[in-house]
């Protein structure tokens, strides 16, 4: 089966809606960027680097290590500042639009946690180009004024900083959200069926990962995270959103199926459950300010009952009912999960169990 993770292009899948509604807030900038030239962009690149920098000014220009420069034609970015800066705003937009982002505020607030542009004016600027940089900004895109402490600048950029966090934690296979735009051709999955789960809850025990028996098709996801000020109700934002994480290393697709995760891989291999659990880890870590994250993912045997499995199912509903019912009246989140467990007599230590 093949997965065409270039189908977010459509139209009809959020383009029109995100520009649509961006040109209510930045119109000269959304406007001068549907109307600018394409070229295709290497997003897989991001997966090396920690962004791109578009630098509005003169050459030569310094080392910018470990970022590098916005690859683009020199026409674009070179000739008219005016340009450069549509150039760089088209990225941001692409880049936004290929992570399924359809409204202004998600735009912006996905472009300052995981944007993979800034912009640096080294220099005084023209007053004509300031209304460009305050759309830019709007946008999401950070830009710097001045040369001065640029690395120590650099690093601070959230978007920066949370790709270079992430990039160096030990995933074994390249990984970034830009990978999640890889057109894959499948061969196998696992989960995606009623005896899998999957579940993000609030009550990490540890920050590790652990795998329990070897690859299967039936397979129990559960992710606990510890972050000052996480209710709840808030672990099911978090969940929906960490279900793609597996989807950032190379040649992998994940997406949410009923309630577990189907997580599919191309030709070329498959990926280790470890390497599966520690994209969790990075990227929980780096985009969502995790303190904390316990990854376990167990499969069953290939025929037969998993005692484990059947224990860590009823782990995720009886948590997933709690927490549906902390969303729709808060009060009710002042039980733990634990307790909930015991009243329906499901086992709380189901992650010492085997297989």
């Amino acid at each position: 089966m093949t997965e065409d993770r270039r189908d977010r292009l459509d139209p009809d899948l959020g383009w029109s809606s995100l520009t649509g509604s961006l040109s209510a807030v930045v119109p000269r900038l959304v406007s001068a960027a549907l109307s600018a030239p394409s070229y295709e962009v290497d997003f897989h690149r991001l997966a090396l680097v920690p962004g791109w920098i578009l630098w509005l000014g003169h050459p030569p220009v310094p080392d910018l290590s470990p970022y590098e420069l916005l690859d683009a034609p020199p026409e674009l970015i070179w000739d008219d500042p005016a340009t450069a800066i549509i150039t760089a705003s088209g990225v941001a937009l692409d880049y936004a639009r290929r992570r399924g982002i359809t409204k202004p505020s998600e735009g912006a607030a996905l472009l300052r946690r995981e944007g993979p542009v800034a912009i640096v004016a080294p220099e005084a600027i023209h007053p004509r180009l300031t209304p460009l940089l305050e759309d830019a900004e709007r946008l999401g895109i950070t830009v710097i004024h001045g040369a001065e402490e640029l690395d120590l600048r650099l690093s601070r950029i959230a978007s920066f900083a949370a790709r270079r966090s992430a990039h160096a934690a030990p995933v074994g296979r390249p990984h970034d959200p830009a990978l999640s735009f890889e057109e894959v051709a499948t061969v196998d999955h696992f989960g995606g069926n009623p005896l899998s789960s999957f579940v993000l809850h609030n009550e990490a025990e540890g920050d590790e990962v652990r795998v329990t028996g070897t690859f299967g098709p039936r397979v129990a996801i559960e992710v606990g995270v510890r972050r000052s000020g996480l209710d709840l109700a808030a672990t099911a934002a978090l969940e929906a959103t960490a279900a793609a994480y597996p989807g950032f290393l190379s040649g992998v697709t994940s997406r949410l199926e009923g309630h577990s995760l189907e997580i599919a891989w191309a030709e070329r291999g498959s990926p280790s459950a470890h390497e599966i659990g520690e994209a969790f880890r990075a990227w929980l870590k780096a985009l969502d300010g995790v303190s904390s994250a316990d990854v376990h993912i167990a499969f069953a045997p290939p025929s037969g009952r998993s005692a484990l499995l059947t224990d860590m199912r009823a782990r995720a509903a009886a948590y997933k009912e709690l927490r549906d019912a902390a969303i729709m009246v808060p009060a009710g989140a002042g039980r733990s999960v634990a307790a909930r467990n015991e009243e329906l007599g499901v086992t709380a230590d189901a992650r010492s169990r085997t297989s």
